[in-house]
C-alpha cells in the first residue's frame, strides 16, 4: 500500500475562543492534485500552515512520507508554498527571485542558472527575468512565484488561493498550466480555493471544509451529483441547487407532491422509501427544473427573473414550491420577458433527496 506524501490526522487548532480546526483529516497522495475547498474562515489557511510547519497543532499529527513530522520546523519538511500575496523580494530580479531557494540551499551558480532557465522555458517567462516585480503585469508576477516553488523539487506543493488576485480569464489561464504542470511533473498538489468551479477544474479529489471540520471529501462530480448534505449542495454548483420540502405518496405508482406542485415519483424514490409514505427535501440542480415558455397550457409559474450567461440563461420563476431556479438554453431564455407565465416540471430521476431535520443525503 502506497503512503501519502502528506496526511494530517485528528488536527485540532484554536484561536483563543475561536476553534479553527476541529479534528481534520487530510491525506495527499503522491502525484496527486487535491483541492481544499471551502468558504473564507473555514479553516483551509490553517490547514496549510500546520502542513508546512508555519502553525502548531493543538493535537493531531503531520505525517510527510509516514514519517511524523508534527514537531519539525518549515525548513526541515521539503515543502513548497505559494501564498496569494506571492511575496517577491521587490530588488532582486525575476531570475534572483525564482533562484533564491537554491541559493539557500548552497547550489552551485552553474546548477541554479540550468534549474531557473529550465523554469522559465516552462512557464515562458525568460523574456521578463532580468526585470523586477514591479515593472511586471499581475500575470508575470504570480509566474515568477510559481518559478520559485517550482525550481525545487519538494516533497509536496501547498497553494493558498494563489490566483484569487487575477482578474478572471488570467485565472482561467492559470490554473490550466498549473495541471498541466503538475501532471508532466507528477508533482503532489494540495491547492485551497473558495472557488468551486476552481477546485473542479483542477482536482482529482476535493476536500471540502465548512467551520473547520471536513465535511466530504470526493472526486469533482461526485460533490456534485452526490453531495452529502445540503450546505455541501448549496455551496457546490451555480446557479445554486433549488431544495423543496417534498413529500412522497406511494399511490398511483408514486407521486411527489412538492409544495403544492404534483409530479410523478421515480422507481428510485419508491425504492428509497420502501413504498411507504416520507416526507423529506428535494434537492433539484437548475438543469433538472424543466421550463416550457409562454403559451403551453397547464401554466403554473411566472419569470421572476432572467440572467443571459451565454449558451444559457439562468431563470427564476415563481410557483407555489417557492422561488425556482432553472438553467435553460439561451433560445429559450430570450423567449422569456418578466411576468411570463410559464409551465415548470421536473427532472425527477435525477434529484437529490435530503433529511428534512439533519439534512443529509439520503441513501440506500
Amino acid at each position: 500500500m502506497t503512503v501519502p506524501v502528506l496526511q494530517l490526522r485528528a488536527i485540532t487548532r484554536t484561536f483563543g475562543t475561536l476553534t479553527a480546526l476541529d479534528g481534520v483529516d487530510l491525506a495527499l497522495d503522491e502525484g496527486a492534485f487535491v483541492a481544499l475547498l471551502g468558504p473564507a474562515g473555514a479553516g483551509k489557511t490553517t490547514t496549510l500552515r500546520i502542513a508546512s510547519g508555519l502553525e502548531t497543532p493543538d493535537t493531531g499529527e503531520v505525517l510527510i512520507n509516514g514519517e511524523d513530522a508534527t514537531a519539525l520546523a518549515p525548513k526541515d519538511r521539503d515543502v513548497a508554498m505559494i501564498f496569494d500575496s506571492l511575496a517577491l523580494y521587490p530588488n532582486k530580479t525575476g531570475f534572483e527571485n525564482i533562484a533564491n531557494p537554491l541559493r539557500i540551499r548552497g547550489n552551485s551558480q552553474d546548477a541554479i542558472s540550468e534549474r531557473v532557465t529550465e523554469v522559465a522555458q516552462t512557464l515562458k517567462i525568460g523574456h521578463i527575468l532580468a526585470r523586477k516585480p514591479r515593472t511586471m503585469s499581475g500575470g508575470e508576477r504570480q509566474r515568477i512565484a510559481l518559478g520559485r516553488a517550482l525550481v525545487r523539487d519538494p516533497a509536496f506543493f501547498l497553494l493558498d488561493e494563489p490566483l484569487s488576485s487575477l482578474d478572471a480569464k488570467l485565472r482561467v489561464e492559470l490554473r490550466a498550466e498549473l495541471r498541466r504542470l503538475q501532471r508532466e511533473r507528477g508533482a503532489s498538489f494540495l491547492y485551497a480555493t473558495p472557488d468551486y468551479s476552481e477546485a473542479m477544474a483542477v482536482a482529482d479529489s476535493v476536500v471540502l471544509i465548512f467551520d473547520g471540520q471536513v465535511r466530504q471529501v470526493a472526486r469533482p462530480q461526485v460533490l456534485y451529483d452526490r453531495p452529502a448534505d445540503t450546505r455541501v449542495a448549496r455551496f457546490v454548483g451555480a446557479p445554486e441547487i433549488n431544495l423543496v420540502e417534498a413529500d412522497y405518496d406511494p399511490a398511483d405508482g408514486g407521486r411527489l407532491l412538492l409544495g403544492g406542485l404534483m409530479t410523478q415519483a421515480s422507481p428510485a424514490h419508491h425504492y428509497l422509501f420502501n413504498g411507504t409514505p416520507h416526507r423529506f427535501e428535494a434537492g433539484f440542480r437548475p438543469e433538472q427544473i424543466l421550463i416550457a415558455p409562454p403559451g403551453t397550457e397547464g401554466a403554473n409559474g411566472k419569470v421572476l427573473d432572467s440572467e443571459p450567461l451565454g449558451l444559457k440563461s439562468a431563470i427564476t420563476v415563481e410557483t407555489s414550491a417557492g422561488p425556482l431556479r432553472a438553467s435553460v438554453p439561451e433560445h429559450i431564455g430570450a423567449q422569456l420577458g418578466i411576468g411570463a407565465p410559464v409551465t415548470v416540471s421536473f427532472d425527477v430521476e435525477h434529484s437529490l433527496c435530503f433529511d428534512p431535520q439533519a439534512g443529509t443525503l439520503l441513501e440506500r
